[in-house]
């Protein structure tokens, strides 16, 4: 079993199941909600790190809350920051057909 990350886990216990343990990803979420150049944010992002229980393995994601659904998941960070920045350009251009 993988040992415990006390960085991905700094931010505090947020969700329990019979499986993982969910960890808030303040970092991440503040990232989603920060405007980028185009003023586009996206309030409605969570992001998360989750611990399998049984493997002790890690992983990150991104849920939207309006849906109350995870919408991405990845091992690291940076595959995080930019799947962010996509559903920022995605919006920046949704409405303009």
């Amino acid at each position: 079993m993988q040992e415990r990350n006390e960085f991905l886990e700094a931010d505090g216990l947020f969700w329990e199941s019979e499986t993982h343990e969910w960890f808030y990803d303040k970092i991440s979420t503040n990232y989603a909600e920060q405007e980028n150049v185009n003023g586009i944010s996206l309030p409605n992002i969570r992001c998360f790190v989750t611990r399998n229980k049984e493997t002790g393995e890690y992983d990150r994601v991104i849920m939207d809350s309006k849906l109350n659904e995870i919408i991405y998941a990845a091992k690291g960070l940076e595959d995080i920051g930019v799947h962010i920045d996509k559903l920022k350009i995605f919006e920046q251009f949704k409405d303009k057909d």
